[in-house]
């Protein structure tokens, strides 16, 4: 009888532990949704805020988001800085590890950084590197790379020399094109290098599977030097360009977190899943760029200004977002050292902004004698479709202009934006803590300026900026640059961004962020 109540207690015993730790092993996979499909893991290459993700999950740069988007170290576990300001050291880590075991050093950072701004890289954001010493001209072609102002001391000392002053220089280092690279495994593998089996890795996670149009997987990095604080061992991230099928997924369990959240069903969730809904205000802008190549838009300001004044930004935000804030300026509001300059036409009424409209849109040569008809082009998403709508409509009732609505792929759309093969108008948006970076895009030298502005007046005040040594030189030259590209509206600032996601009660660590910056390594099963 002993023996039989020993037994049976084991047994209890046993399915006890199976009932704890069944629950713990299925939380362990974290499901993202994550948006458009996965184009580019090349740190240096990637665009989309969806690679954005995946990449901040899979590298770390010499500095990193927390769980609340503030800067910590990363790579470099510290740094000092000259008493002129232009000479950056960097103490490396000496556990940090590429995700094959071999250490993270100095060098790696050189030659990558190196690669970043080489043309032949073809990189999209090498400005985030043009503070450094020779880094535009290398840029350019001007110069080779190996004189970008960047040297290994040795293994772990990486030493950056700028080319002024750039009192938030370290706050760009969290930026993908910092990221490094393994240079073996490029050399390796060439343009397959960031490539599921191929990709070699710094950061919490490794990549370990792409299935286009579906997900990509990473699991935890053994080698990372804080491995032991990543509670999740495998993430998902999910393509989710259809929000209301990722609303589905997330209610049926498929899902942990949402990329979004459909506008049309904002008012169901915070009333039918109140606890799951996060929305806070974000860095970011929606905003219609002409394509300034072509005509009437090149030479035509007072049709520019016309179609501007006729959107009804107000409407936008609050009858068709239901979340989102109107934007008048094109830096958003709030963000660190820097107050954008408000133009007059924000405090009117859209009754008085549509009879100026009318009277611009009669000065710019169109009329019921000489109709116009615009082509509108947006990435396929829903809450692009409800602005692209609205604004069209607008434009029909207020001006009598035909709007015709052209949704692609979000890859083609960026595509289209880079080489400037879109007819008229482009709805785009574009996210950044720092104002400079909105205003950069539209400078003649630009890659990004997809709509081809070129004002000198323009440049100047951005050159001005770029000398400037104080933080307040600094925005006064920006504000400048933004006063001179409202006046021509050179773009047609429509809403602020909102961060918006569904984020089950089982994740902890979710914390809303100006950023809208959540690195997977911070967040933890509860």
């Amino acid at each position: 009888m002993d023996q039989g109540l020993t037994m049976l207690r084991r047994l209890l015993t046993l399915l006890i532990c199976l009932f704890c730790v069944l629950p713990a092993a299925a939380g362990t996979v974290l499901r993202v949704g994550n948006g458009p499909d996965s184009e580019s893991l090349d740190p240096h290459r990637a665009v989309g805020a969806g690679d954005s993700r995946i990449l901040t999950a899979l590298f770390e740069g010499l500095l990193t988001p927390d769980a609340a988007g503030r800067m910590v170290p990363g790579a470099a576990e510290r740094w000092s800085v000259s008493d002129d300001g232009l000479t950056y050291t960097f103490t490396l880590r000496a556990d940090g590890r590429w995700s094959d075991g071999t250490p993270v050093t100095a060098a790696d950072f050189v030659w990558s950084w190196r690669r970043a701004v080489d043309p032949a890289t073809r990189p999209l954001f090498a400005d985030f590197l043009y503070p450094v010493l020779n880094a535009e001209e290398i840029a350019a072609g001007k110069l080779p790379p190996d004189r970008l102002g960047v040297t290994a001391l040795d293994d772990h000392v990486f030493q950056v020399r700028l080319k002024a002053p750039k009192p938030n220089f370290t706050d760009y280092l969290y930026h993908r094109a910092t990221y490094p690279v393994h240079r073996p495994s490029l050399e390796k593998h060439g343009v397959g290098f960031a490539r599921a089996g191929n990709l070699v890795s710094n950061g919490a996670y490794m990549l370990i599977e792409q299935v286009p149009q579906s997900h990509v997987t990473v699991a935890r990095n053994p080698h990372f030097h804080s491995a032991a604080s990543v509670a999740y061992e495998t993430v998902r991230f999910y393509t989710t360009e259809d929000s209301q099928a990722e609303l589905r997924r997330f209610r049926a369990g498929e899902l942990d977190i949402t990329e979004t959240v459909p506008s049309g069903q904002i008012e169901w969730v915070r009333e039918n899943l109140p606890d799951d809904l996060h929305l806070a205000p974000r860095a970011g802008i929606n905003f219609i760029a002409p394509n300034m190549r072509n005509e009437p838009w090149k030479s035509n300001r007072a049709l520019r200004l016309a179609l501007s004044l006729a959107i009804d930004r107000e409407g936008i935000a609050r009858r068709v977002l239901r979340d989102g804030e109107p934007a008048f300026t094109f830096v958003p509001l709030g963000l660190p050292d820097y107050v954008p300059a408000i133009p007059p036409q924000a405090g009117w009424s859209q009754e008085a902004r549509d009879a100026l409209a009318r009277t611009l849109f009669k000065e710019a040569g169109y009329g019921p004698e000489r109709p116009l008809t615009v082509n509108l082009l947006y990435a396929t998403r829903e809450a692009n479709k409800q602005i692209a709508v609205a604004i069209a409509a607008r434009w029909q009732s207020v001006l009598g202009v035909r709007t015709v609505l052209e949704n692609q792929e979000s890859k083609v759309v960026l595509s289209r934006m880079r080489d400037g093969s879109y007819p008229d108008l482009l709805l785009r948006e574009w996210f950044w803590v720092f104002p400079e970076k909105y205003l950069e895009i539209m400078r003649s030298r630009e890659q990004r300026n997809g709509n081809g502005y070129q004002n000198p007046a323009f440049d100047a005040a951005m050159e001005t900026a770029d000398r400037a040594v104080s933080r307040d030189d600094f925005a006064q030259a920006l504000q400048r640059a933004e006063d001179i590209v409202l006046a021509d509206a050179a773009l047609m600032p429509v809403t602020f961004a909102t961060s918006r996601h569904l984020v089950s009660p089982r994740v902890g660590g979710w914390v809303d962020n100006l950023r809208d910056s959540h690195p997977v390594r911070h967040l933890a099963p509860q």
